[in-house]
């Protein structure tokens, strides 16, 4: 997992293409008033932008998730939100749908990150996660960024 903030993204643009296009997609629209919810796709097939805006959770009410073939960028418009963190069930215990590439299976976190407006999380495949939960003990609307990454 990487956890930063978005005006450190330079440290990661000299890796792989796809997770660049990506992080270089939320720098330039981060600020922009006109970004609408909505899913665009910057690289057809290996980077897909996802924006929403939604209501976070208690994270009794939500399961951990993995993913195995796309690595998650969470990027924070407006609010906060805590991201649980395990570690890998047996392949027994998840519920894994090939076609959407969600896995996701009940678990105590090991622990978990808080994070802000401008700040961005990144997890690979195969790294559980449970994103959207409460960061302040209660829910609240919050507005993000959620990067779908193809990596080799």
């Amino acid at each position: 997992m990487i956890v930063d903030h978005i005006k450190n993204c330079g440290r990661y643009l000299g890796g792989h293409r796809n997770i660049a296009a990506a992080l270089q997609y939320i720098a330039d629209h981060a600020d922009d008033p006109k970004l609408q919810d909505g899913s665009y796709p910057i690289i057809p097939g290996e980077v897909i932008v996802h924006v929403l805006t939604k209501e976070t959770h208690a994270r009794e009410e939500a399961k951990m998730e993995i993913h195995k073939n796309f690595m998650d960028i969470h990027y924070i418009i407006r609010g906060a939100e805590r991201c649980g963190i395990a570690p890998l069930a047996a392949e027994s215990e998840i519920d894994y749908n090939p076609e959407t590439d969600n896995g996701f299976w009940d678990c105590r976190d090991s622990y978990n990150v808080m994070i802000g407006e401008g700040e961005f999380y990144a997890v690979w495949p195969m790294e559980p996660h449970c994103p959207l939960c409460n960061a302040a003990g209660q829910g609240e609307t919050i507005r993000k960024i959620i990067c779908k990454v193809k990596v080799d």
